[in-house]
């Protein structure tokens, strides 16, 4: 015969299973809803190259919305504003990429919430908030290596996102750093660093000999604007566009 402390005992563990059980389907759930995860490459095969032809760099937002988007601000720092040393803080809901051509390139975050790097077609449907900031010469192929150089860089120094030092608008401008006019020498080098890091350096001699090929920095900074007030400019897209939230104001 069961003892009845035993039997309640039985009971309350087979609840918390249950019920442990039910939140990590639910957790996955909205994971799916957010998509976190590495995401199929979207950039078809294509030669890397950075000496092409001017293209245009936009900076985009959209937002994360609904349920899903509570629950990424929550697992990202949201719920403890209150306490935290900065403030104001970006709304981690409202999501950054670099655009180029047809293909958004942006910091998302795998099942652990570390930082990862995907890519998609640049739905003007999803990125509904658009803003130009520059030109690059790159190729999408070249594009999508310098973004892994990035995202490999961040992860180096921090792998978990991070809602002030390691997002996405400090992707989106490290990024944009990497690949505009004016910078190829500089991008070539630290590409050079990154491969060797990685065990992998054809490309990155490619790299060098294609910034060798191109004018000068000077003379392609006089084409565009100067490399720091593209960055500047870029900086102050994103803060005029990004929502602050005060650590004084509870949002949940």
């Amino acid at each position: 015969m069961t003892h009845p402390d035993q039997e309640g005992r039985s009971i309350r563990r087979q609840m918390k299973r249950f019920l442990k059980g039910e939140f990590r389907k639910g957790k996955m759930h909205v994971q799916q809803l957010l998509g976190l995860g590495h995401q199929p490459n979207a950039i078809p095969p294509g030669e890397p190259d950075i000496t092409g032809p001017h293209r245009t760099v936009v900076l985009g937002w959209h937002p994360v919305a609904g349920f899903a988007g509570k629950w990424f601000a929550e697992q990202t720092g949201l719920g403890k504003l209150i306490t935290s040393k900065t403030q104001a803080l970006p709304d981690p809901t409202q999501h950054w990429g670099v655009l180029v051509g047809d293909y958004a390139h942006q910091l998302w975050m795998d099942e652990h919430l570390n930082v990862i790097y995907t890519n998609e077609r640049a739905d003007p449907a999803v990125w509904t908030h658009t803003y130009e900031v520059g030109h690059t010469r790159f190729s999408d192929e070249a594009l999508r290596q310098a973004a892994e150089m990035t995202i490999h860089g961040m992860r180096a120094r921090r792998a978990a996102y991070h809602l002030i030092s390691n997002n996405c608008q400090v992707f989106a401008l490290r990024m944009l750093e990497a690949i505009q006019i004016g910078k190829h020498r500089e991008f070539a080098t630290s590409y050079e660093v990154y491969r060797a890091a990685v065990g992998k350096g054809a490309v990155a001699d490619l790299f060098k000999a294609q910034a060798d090929e191109l004018p000068s920095p000077e003379e392609e900074g006089e084409k565009e604007r100067p490399p720091e007030r593209v960055m500047q400019n870029a900086q102050q897209v994103m803060d005029a566009n990004t929502t602050k939230l005060d650590k004084h104001f509870k949002v949940f």
